[in-house]
């Protein structure tokens, strides 16, 4: 008979795994996971739902479990695409410093799943963690300035602009 280790800890939640893989959050520890999991909000999308639309105010990122998600701009003639957001990768980073008009539209390409990390909730999450709410700022200023230097450079980079 098999006895169950004591100090074993069970499986980190799949969903957990898939945020802790993102830039923003790469550097958690599990406990750090586990710890933002209360301030994380699933959004279930359908195919064609709009996640937000470009110009409307910014309130928090997003984080891709499931699904596909298609990033577009606003062009001279028509919408310009600027590419697609994929499981493990997040959107919407710059609203969790400052509350800016979002720069794209994104739209879910089929049925998904993301999480949302709103900047009240991180504000929060800052007043009650210090260290993980100061963590999490600090990847999210490093995300942006590498897109913005790779943007400087010439490099073109879809997610800049959500």
């Amino acid at each position: 008979m098999k006895f169950p280790n004591p100090f074993r800890l069970p499986p980190l939640d799949p969903k957990l795994k898939v945020v802790g893989s993102t830039p923003i959050f790469q550097d958690c520890t599990r406990q750090e996971l586990e710890n933002l999991k209360p301030y994380l909000h699933e959004r279930n999308y359908l195919a064609g739902e709009i996640v937000f639309d470009e110009g409307e105010e910014g309130e928090g990122v997003y984080i891709v479990v499931s699904g596909k998600f298609r990033v577009s701009r606003k062009g001279m003639l028509k919408k310009k695409n600027l590419g697609e957001i994929l499981p493990g990768e997040c959107f919407g980073e710059i609203a969790l410093l400052k509350s800016i008009p979002r720069l794209a539209t994104v739209v879910a390409e089929e049925p998904s799943v993301a999480f949302a990390l709103f900047r009240s909730e991180l504000e929060r999450l800052a007043d009650s963690r210090p260290r993980l709410g100061f963590k999490v700022a600090i990847q999210v200023a490093r995300l942006m300035s590498g897109r913005l230097q790779r943007l400087l450079e010439g490099n073109s980079d879809s997610h800049i602009f959500s």
